[in-house]
């Protein structure tokens, strides 16, 4: 290929099947870019890199995006990959490493999805893919499908943000709450966008993201005046100015699966305060019992500080005023809440 073509080829061997294969990349000095929508999606003029960012093994159909695509895969995983992919063959086969029309390339985030679930990938990673594919729908004019990919997106950044903030790919804290401000408004819930954007503005590195507070200005200001527009709920949209706001919101998230977001009440707001505290390990991990249980059976995720709400919230409900009085540590007032709470005393 010469200087000029914006094509190069790029070497990978596939871990789940070890086939060698060249897919075709985009060379950055052709890369142009057009302009760039509020949910970070970037619109180029010509060739789109978004269309090549998954690489799609042409023996197994295994895709992963171009960073993720050889890492290794858990043994244990690997045979049931194995399997599931050779189910999802597509038939007539499909050629995804040359030049890729729109149709390909959604059809190769629809790989990348699906591989990423079979492999249980965290779920940052699988918003990202969803997150793309939603990308790749609107450039298709496919107005259902995208809303389905957005909430889906919406959806695992709620749980990545509130179970494991790392898995958010490169993204900041400022960056990530923005999207999901950005998703809850694009889905239909414009009183929680708000919410979410009114985070993103008292955020203490604000200053350090010109470019994303200028957004959040401009997408909180939408996202309330097309509040006003909604049927009336449980929930208020809140009246503070973000340009005058000082307070640091409840770090909470109202979290909803994909069939459920934008129709999921919101319950009337308690005036909340930071109160720093250390937790011992396994208390922890038994808050996150609690949190997988939860997810597990309803896929509504309940973040590790709403349970903790909810656990203070019955105790106080159960003991009313019958509360300890003599301990002087820690242990003795477990035991005594033991006593209390279970009928002893």
């Amino acid at each position: 290929m010469t200087a000029n073509n914006p094509y190069f080829e790029k070497k990978f061997n596939c871990p789940v099947c070890k086939t060698d294969f060249s897919s075709r990349a985009i060379r950055s000095s052709r890369v142009y870019v057009e302009r760039k929508e509020a949910d970070l999606h970037v619109i180029y003029r010509g060739v789109s890199p978004l269309h090549y960012s998954i690489i799609v093994c042409p023996a197994c159909y295994y895709a992963a995006s171009t960073n993720s695509f050889a890492q290794e895969i858990n043994p244990i995983i690997l045979e049931k990959l194995v399997q599931a992919l050779y189910q999802l063959r597509p038939k007539p086969a499909i050629e995804y490493t040359q030049e890729r029309d729109l149709e390909k390339a959604l059809s190769s985030f629809k790989l990348a999805i699906r591989s990423a679930q079979l492999k249980q990938v965290r779920a940052g990673e699988l918003a990202g893919l969803f997150m793309g594919a939603a990308w790749v729908t609107r450039e298709v004019n496919d107005e259902e499908l995208e809303a389905v990919y957005l909430k889906e997106a919406l959806a695992h950044y709620l749980e990545a943000y509130n179970k494991d903030f790392q898995s958010i790919g490169n993204m900041s804290d400022i960056q990530a709450t923005y999207l999901i401000g950005e998703l809850y408004r694009r889905t239909g819930d414009c009183k929680e966008a708000v919410n979410w954007f009114n985070r993103v503005i008292v955020h203490k590195h604000i200053k350090q993201y010109p470019h994303i507070e200028k957004l959040t200005r401009e997408q909180w200001a939408l996202a309330r005046e097309q509040a006003q527009l909604e049927p009336d709920s449980e929930g208020t949209v809140s009246d503070i100015d973000v340009s005058q706001r000082k307070d640091k919101p409840e770090k909470d998230a109202k979290t909803a699966t994909a069939s459920n977001i934008g129709k999921v009440k919101i319950p009337p707001r308690r005036p909340s305060m930071q109160m720093p505290a250390h937790l011992y390990a396994d208390q922890i991990d038994w808050l996150t019992r609690i949190v997988n249980n939860g997810y597990n059976s309803t896929k509504n995720l309940v973040s590790k500080e709403q349970v903790l709400r909810a656990l203070l919230d019955a105790v106080i409900k159960n003991l009313d005023n019958n509360l300890p009085q003599q301990f002087s540590s820690e242990e003795e007032l477990k035991d005594l809440f033991g006593e209390l709470l279970t009928g002893d005393r």
